[in-house]
């Protein structure tokens, strides 16, 4: 009997609720949506199981490291669920060819004069700190719009995403360049977002995954014998929280500007002055220029993360126990700003 595929199925309920959100959101919105159902189609649509390919082996067009890496995530993606207590999928037991060198691009963006993100919300996700975009071009026009509404802008890439466990998420083949280490972090961390996701607090989010992200690594690193690489994870993460702590140091010291009451003319100047001071210490950034919104992703994802490290710590590394933690931190109300 004819008919459509279940991901052709799947795929066709997602267009009719786009077009469903054009009447609640506006075009606009629904555009972006539609580019990001095309985009997560074309990765979801090549996924191929790991499992098979480590069977055909030299047949496989993938070399020997390659295959050697997809074996070790399989080795690691039962140890995230026995050991870590992280969801039991077939996420990461799968694997998609993509030809671009990173998966998308995600526009941050900030007002003029504050660090706080502007935020956009979505189904699902809820409100976020960014917008992301399957294609470089898609981000900059996004990007470029936004800023001639007066904000400032940075565009960075992105190497996965997670569909919070709706999708069984692939390995792709871009991952495959990334080191033991790296590798292993990125599975982890993405896996912690299916494990808890706050709908609407992209901090809390992040801050959680990569706290499961460095404590599940090194726990595994330890477990599977890795013990040349145990002092190359810790030292690779010392050199970002160094790098981090001068950057949320360099915000806070924005934040203060921002409220100080002074003219906008003498605070543009004084802003200037502090960026340019800034990139000499820091350094210039990788993509675009330093501006408020650079900020946002280094508040987002390791702000949070002290905090959640001595709640892990002070339950003995308990993974389970941190989850139910963590989801009555989640649960309860959150504290006043202050004025």
């Amino acid at each position: 009997r004819g008919g459509l595929s279940g991901g052709g199925r799947a795929i066709l309920r997602i267009f009719f609720y786009i077009i469903m959100l054009t009447s609640i959101y506006g075009c606009s919105t629904a555009s972006f949506l539609s580019q990001a159902v095309r985009g997560h189609y074309r990765v979801m649509g090549s996924r191929v199981s790991i499992e098979k390919i480590l069977m055909e082996g030299s047949r496989n067009s993938l070399d020997s490291l390659s295959r050697e890496k997809l074996k070790m995530v399989l080795e690691l993606r039962e140890f995230a669920s026995a050991e870590l207590g992280l969801p039991r999928n077939k996420s990461y037991t799968l694997f998609s060819e993509i030809k671009e060198e990173y998966l998308g691009w995600n526009v941050y963006a900030a007002p003029k004069f504050s660090v706080e993100p502007i935020t956009w919300s979505f189904p699902v996700a809820g409100r976020v700190v960014y917008r992301g975009y399957f294609s470089k071009e898609g981000a900059l026009k996004f990007a470029k719009q936004i800023e001639e509404e007066g904000n400032d802008v940075y565009v960075s890439p992105i190497s996965a995403y997670s569909t919070l466990g709706w999708y069984n998420d692939p390995v792709l083949s871009s991952h495959l360049r990334l080191n033991e280490i790296r590798l292993a972090g990125l599975i982890i961390h993405e896996l912690a977002h299916q494990q808890l996701y706050v709908k609407g607090d992209s901090r809390f989010n992040e801050s959680f995954a990569v706290t499961v992200e460095r404590a599940g690594v090194l726990r595994w690193l330890k477990s599977t014998g890795r013990d040349d690489q145990i002092g190359m994870a810790e030292k690779m993460w010392e050199q970002q929280d160094a790098a981090n702590s001068k950057m949320l140091d360099a915000r806070s010291r924005l934040n203060e500007l921002y409220h100080s009451g002074i003219d906008s003319a003498l605070m543009e100047q004084k802003k200037d002055f502090l960026l340019k001071e800034f990139t000499g210490e820091i350094g210039r950034p990788r993509f675009g220029e330093m501006n408020n919104a650079y900020f946002v992703p280094v508040n987002t994802y390791y702000s949070m993360v002290p905090k959640f490290q001595s709640m892990l710590d002070s339950l003995g590394g308990d993974f389970k126990k941190f989850y139910r933690e963590t989801e009555v931190l989640e649960a309860s109300p959150p504290a006043p700003k202050p004025q």
